[in-house]
């Protein structure tokens, strides 16, 4: 898997529960719970209004092993 290809994975996955398309996504930290994973991200002003906005959302099991998590 190239080092693209995860970024482009969790891009996706934001972009389906958020509705918002995030070309400068930056992954901040992926937390593993016992029945949950969320993922932090970070967006640009542009993208959210505010200075590198930190993110969540969570992830189904499904999800977090399609980016790898």
């Amino acid at each position: 898997m190239s080092e693209e290809e995860p970024r482009q994975r969790v891009r996706e996955l934001v972009h389906k529960q958020t509705g918002m398309d995030w070309p400068e996504l930056q992954v901040a930290n992926i937390e593993k719970a016992m029945s949950s994973v969320t993922l932090f991200y970070w967006g640009t002003k542009e993208e959210v209004g505010k200075r590198w906005h930190q993110k969540q959302i969570e992830l189904t099991d499904e999800e977090a092993e399609h980016i790898g998590a």
